[in-house]
């Protein structure tokens, strides 16, 4: 837990928020949605708004390796979880991410997890998730 501010250590989500994002302690950004649809909504946000991530704090429910790769991969250095897998923890460490958690597991219940390998890279995790995004719309939609 370095580099966390106490406030942020303590900060809790509100009710039926899943994701807020905060600038410089203000909310920009926040979603109510569930698995990781929040964090690709969030992808589309940053990228209409010109928002560099680098600045901004991420506060999210749980936050899993696939949570944790779109994270990484948007470019943010801070995040705060209530739930945080241990995977999650190795790729923030791997990619110097300051994190804190409220709960620490050693896994998520997630088959987007299970589908993660070691020798996956940030675009690959991407890519598989976008699919399995694509997948369940199209299935929701028939």
């Amino acid at each position: 837990m370095h580099d966390i501010p106490l406030w942020l250590r303590e900060r809790s989500l509100p009710d039926g928020i899943s994701l807020e994002v905060l600038d410089q302690g203000r909310v920009v950004f926040t979603s109510t949605g569930k698995w990781l649809h929040p964090l690709l909504d969030l992808e589309r946000f940053l990228t209409q708004e010109r928002l560099d991530a680098s600045g901004l704090i991420a506060h999210d429910t749980i936050v899993g390796r696939a949570a944790a790769a779109l994270m990484v991969r948007m470019g943010f250095r801070t995040v705060k979880s209530r739930m945080m897998s241990t995977c999650a923890v190795t790729l923030f460490e791997r990619y110097g991410v300051a994190f804190c958690h409220d709960v620490l597991v050693e896994k998520i219940a997630c088959r987007t997890e299970e589908l993660i390998t070691a020798g996956m890279d940030l675009e690959a995790i991407h890519g598989m998730i976008l699919e399995r995004a694509q997948a369940a719309k199209k299935a929701s939609s028939n």
